[in-house]
């Protein structure tokens, strides 16, 4: 006995270091969501993690590493952009970053530093088609994909606190643009403010206006044009771009006490809606709120929504705007790999529906309506599964052509005299932009 534990010491030993040297499988993740625990440690930073809008999303990384061992490093900022562009030019970038704006993806793809996708995603490359994003690099004969949407966000909302006063009846909401100027001005007949108006959102102030301006153009234009428009073709002093900024000031009234407009954040806008007495009544935002609506002292009257309306009462086919977060693959790594064919897969869309309260969505073919609970997120699920899905035209247009956008809707709404000016120097803006910084994206079809 004595002898045999002689030899299996060494045997041990060798065993445990073995596994000592094991190397540590990991995958660094850049994000938008942030995690708001900066500062706090132990059980009070998890709690403020879990808590943030990053909360869901971990919760979908803690279950790739549950069901595969990887480990994952995330970091969270609101300015991906800049935070993603200093680690590609110190050397360093993440493995995989989730970029909010699309056009982001094809700068790296020109810059040949985004690795496809299509390898990493086959066979399952017809079943998630409505996710993939297909972009043609420098070395490549077509187009590839380099970009997994992995959430979508309904843009074309209009929400309102259903139980208070003046406010529209959710079984008969606005359907045409006449009915919601209507509403607007129903509202004001009575003494109350229609749209909860928030432009800033640091850094990036000012797309809460430029999400108005193509909804509308959207709207009143059809799809076509709205491509167009976003590509880099149509001009910003087209009678149509005219229209749909001129649309916008008459309705929320631009050049009006936009003061605390311009300063009041986005997700803290509508939060008037449920005051009591409101201060506001409308807000025009994305589906992505609905967290802020939530996250308000008990409501007084009810969260709903009615679609954007249409023009035309006739309108064929209903189009929708929407954004995305879209995935990329910085380093080739059997890691980021798998966190890629994961996050394309239904246990992790299941895992994020059910983290983020059933209000996380994807364009995958088979999320249908059914897997969420009636009320308002199968409702949600259902403006996204049917009629003309556009991505927002801010997020395919270069960086240069977006940070003009956003200070324009910004001055417009402040005073609309400078609407001639604005429209010529975004027209300076899009002409010296090369034509190879602007994204080309097809708008979605119906796909059931």
């Amino acid at each position: 006995m004595r002898r045999l534990a002689f030899i299996l010491v060494p045997v041990m030993l060798a065993a445990a270091g073995l596994a000592a040297c094991a190397p540590i499988r990991s995958v660094s993740i850049v994000a938008s969501w942030t995690t708001g625990d900066d500062g706090a440690t132990g059980e009070e930073a998890e709690r403020l993690r879990r808590d943030s809008e990053a909360g869901p999303f971990l919760s979908v990384l803690d279950a790739f590493t549950k069901e595969t061992g990887i480990t994952y490093d995330y970091k969270g900022t609101r300015d991906v952009s800049q935070v993603l562009r200093a680690g590609v030019d110190r050397g360093r970038p993440p493995d995989v970053a989730v970029l909010p704006r699309l056009n982001d993806l094809q700068t790296y793809v020109q810059s040949d530093e985004l690795h496809t996708l299509d390898d990493v995603l086959a066979p399952a490359l017809a079943d998630i088609a409505p996710q993939l994003l297909r972009l043609r690099g420098p070395q490549d004969p077509g187009e590839r994909v380099y970009g997994l949407s992995i959430a979508v966000h309904a843009k074309s909302l209009v929400w309102y606190a259903s139980g208070s006063p003046a406010a529209p009846s959710p079984a008969n909401p606005p359907t045409t643009w006449a009915e919601l100027i209507g509403l607007t001005r129903d509202i004001q007949g009575r003494g109350g403010v229609p749209w909860c108006l928030g432009m800033a959102a640091p850094p990036l102030s000012g797309w809460p206006g430029t999400d108005w301006i193509e909804d509308i153009l959207l709207h009143r234009s059809g799809y076509a044009v709205y491509q167009s428009w976003a590509a880099g073709a149509l001009p910003w002093r087209s009678a149509q771009v005219r229209a749909a900024w001129q649309a916008w000031g008459e309705l929320v009234g631009s050049g009006r006490h936009t003061g605390n407009t311009l300063l009041t954040n986005f997700d803290v806008a509508g939060l008037g809606m449920f005051t009591s007495p409101p201060t506001c009544f409308l807000d025009h935002q994305a589906s992505f709120l609905v967290r802020s609506y939530k996250q308000a002292q008990k409501p007084p009257a009810g969260l709903d929504f009615f679609p954007f309306p249409p023009f035309e009462p006739t309108a064929a086919r209903p189009a929708r705007e929407i954004s995305e977060d879209v995935m990329g693959m910085f380093r080739d790594t059997p890691e980021a790999r798998e966190l890629i064919r994961y996050l394309a897969g239904e246990p992790a869309r299941q895992v994020w529906r059910e983290a983020s309260g059933h209000l996380a969505f994807t364009l995958n073919a088979n999320a249908y309506p059914t897997r969420y609970p009636e009320g308002l997120p199968r409702r949600i699920a259902q403006t996204l599964t049917g009629g003309t899905l556009c991505r927002d035209a801010s997020d395919m247009m270069p960086a240069t052509m977006t940070t003009a956008f956003q200070s324009a809707a910004m001055q417009y709404l402040d005073d609309p005299g400078l609407l001639d000016k604005l429209l010529t120097e975004l027209d300076t803006v899009r002409t010296r932009t090369p034509k190879d910084k602007w994204l080309t994206l097809s708008c979605l079809h119906a796909r059931r």
